[in-house]
């Protein structure tokens, strides 16, 4: 009989995932229709149908110019985008699946619910590194917020990768965590789906599997790299040259945000030498942290890479708005951190109220560029030093927390 019910409960939790999960992509797909085109999805998409149904190269300018008639309804003109495919043939592999659904808001409804996804499970993976065990009622808030806060909202309108990279990073953490090597690697290989998208965090990756002589991680990364890579040539032997073009022309066209050019927005005779000053003594902060790690434990290690993840935007190159999803995992390990120091109801009702003040935050702040690329990171370098002592150092102990 409880053999009877278990095999029940496990079809009934099935059919309830696939139901929702059907209703995520018809709510999706319901979505895209309602909204104009968009570039990042459209492009690789395209790219793809148009190789998989003519034989033509995703880097041809026939392929160009069908992505062009599609977003613009015409040929662009030669001050517009010409929506050249930036993506490296090894990535473009990956759209391959979706070319296959002919129907563009479908396809771009399955792509977005996949984001979804992801975004969930970088929530979940916040928590498993950091540690942090929110009660029950908390939960659903962490993971709805990791969804649906302003940075998530953008990538996935925009149809950004971005949810994929953050979860392969974090997937490798994990992985480094449990001394999985060759695994993180490969989770690092989705880095190649944006490789702007956290330059300076991957120089610190580097850094630091260098000097611990875990060579492994890169061995792995290699792998997965090289698979994608041979199938690529295999497919189409010329494509690194185009591709290579798409990206000077895409670069051209879509030059990313700096905080030079922000604070210069602000200040024109200053802007400049305050990013200056503020990449010198981000850099020299950095250096210094880095050095520190040399020997550490994995909760420092997790700090300095929280703190490099939240100095990253401010440290003057080109960026996006998609890479601040990465400061999930060090919002994430401030509340940890905040919920070892205070017990009860008491930490639960403030890591709540901080995570409803940080999302009425941003998404007020929405209509602004200026104050969403600034305002999250300088939070977070704040909060990350007031609580460095209680990051790098194991949780209190039962005697630290007897009443005095």
């Amino acid at each position: 009989m409880s053999r009877n019910l278990t095999v029940v409960t496990i079809i009934f939790t099935i059919c309830l995932a696939l139901a929702i999960l059907g209703g995520l992509v018809w709510a999706n797909t319901l979505y895209v229709r309602a909204q104009p085109v968009e570039k990042q999805f459209l492009v690789p998409w395209l790219a793809a149908r148009t190789y998989i149904t003519y034989g033509i190269s995703p880097y041809d300018d026939q392929s160009t110019q069908r992505a062009q008639v599609v977003y613009y309804g015409r040929l662009a003109a030669e001050d517009e985008d010409p929506l050249r495919l930036s993506v490296m043939l090894p990535v473009e592999l990956l759209y391959f699946p979706f070319a296959f659904v002919t129907d563009y808001p479908l396809a771009r409804g399955l792509w977005m619910t996949l984001g979804e996804i992801a975004l969930a499970a970088v929530a979940f993976l916040c928590l498993s590194l950091t540690g942090w065990k929110p009660r029950r009622f908390l939960l659903p808030v962490v993971l709805l917020f990791g969804v649906f806060w302003t940075y998530a909202f953008f990538a996935l309108r925009g149809g950004s990768p971005a949810p994929f990279v953050v979860l392969g990073l974090l997937g490798a953490f994990a992985a480094l965590r449990a001394e999985r090597d060759e695994l993180a690697g490969a989770f690092l290989s989705l880095f190649l789906f944006e490789p702007g998208l956290a330059p300076v965090f991957l120089f610190f990756l580097l850094w630091w599997t260098a000097s611990q002589r875990r060579w492994r991680v890169w061995l792995g990364f290699l792998m997965a790299a090289g698979f994608l890579a041979i199938v690529s040539f295999f497919l189409v032997p010329d494509w690194f040259l185009p591709w290579a073009r798409g990206v000077y022309s895409h670069s051209q066209h879509n030059p990313g945000l700096t905080v030079a050019g922000l604070l210069a927005d602000w200040w024109p005779a200053l802007g400049l030498k305050l990013s200056l000053a503020l990449t010198a003594v981000l850099g020299l902060m950095l250096f210094l942290e880095w050095r520190a790690l040399r020997g550490a434990d994995s909760r420092h290690f997790l700090w300095t890479a929280s703190l490099t993840l939240a100095a990253a935007p401010l440290l003057g190159l080109p960026t996006s708005l998609d890479a601040y999803l990465l400061l999930l995992l060090p919002l994430t390990l401030l509340l940890s951190v905040a919920s070892e120091r205070w017990t009860g109801m008491r930490a639960a009702l403030v890591s709540g109220g901080i995570l409803l003040g940080v999302f009425a935050i941003l998404w007020l702040a929405s209509g602004s560029v200026h104050a969403l690329f600034l305002v999250l990171p300088f939070l977070l370098l704040a909060g990350l030093y007031w609580m460095r002592w209680w990051a790098v150092h194991p949780p209190r102990t039962w005697v630290e927390t007897l009443p005095k």
